[in-house]
């Protein structure tokens, strides 16, 4: 529409989308915090064990470390010292249960055994008939071979099974630094490094 003389033109708003689009990127704008926990470790001790991750008898090992929390690498917030076992092969926690445990396995099979029976005890609906039948027929099947997987596979020995079975540690050297160790009872220590063998 063209403006008769002597009227002015009126300047038209700002488009609704940009102001939209200016409140979103003004309230989606994020701050990236770096954050972690520091440690400082410290090989303290040394002994035979057996490690579940690699499922059989290994030397660990003892780290001391004082963990510290950091924003931007900054320690804010020191946590204590704290002790830990360590696999020397694998690295990890060698009494840490790696997988689903059995108990967990046997509640799962319970929740899929009530799961089909309420599914076969809901009325079809038209609008869901497809979904409703799969999993009718699916969490039946899923029971049965959660049932046949803890028939079959044999229920492992406890830790404490597996410890009694490992002889303690007898190295008259140090693992780790080759120094000759300070055999003082039953323990040993090294005076090179400080580590004892436990």
């Amino acid at each position: 529409m063209q403006a008769l003389p002597g009227q002015r033109k009126h300047k038209k708003p700002a488009s609704r989308t940009r102001q939209t689009l200016h409140y979103t990127l003004a309230t989606t704008i994020t701050l990236l915090v770096i954050h972690g926990i520091y440690q400082r470790p410290k090989r303290i001790a040394f002994r035979n064990d057996y490690c579940r991750a690699c499922v059989q008898p290994r030397r660990s090992v003892q780290i001391r470390a004082f963990d510290a929390l950091h924003v931007f690498w900054i320690p804010v917030l020191p946590l204590g010292f704290r002790k830990r076992w360590f696999c020397t092969a694998c690295g990890r926690q060698p009494h840490v249960h790696r997988g689903t445990r059995r108990g967990f396995k046997w509640a799962g099979f319970v929740v899929l055994l009530v799961l089909a029976a309420l599914l076969w005890a809901a009325p079809l609906e038209p609008d869901m008939l497809i979904t409703l039948w799969i999993l009718r027929v699916g969490a039946p099947i899923g029971a049965l071979l959660v049932l046949i997987h803890l028939t079959r596979t044999p229920q492992n020995p406890s830790l404490k099974e597996n410890l009694a079975a490992i002889p303690p540690a007898s190295d008259t050297v140090c693992p780790f630094c080759g120094s000759a160790l300070l055999i003082l009872s039953s323990q040993g220590s090294c005076p090179a490094c400080g580590i004892l063998r436990v």
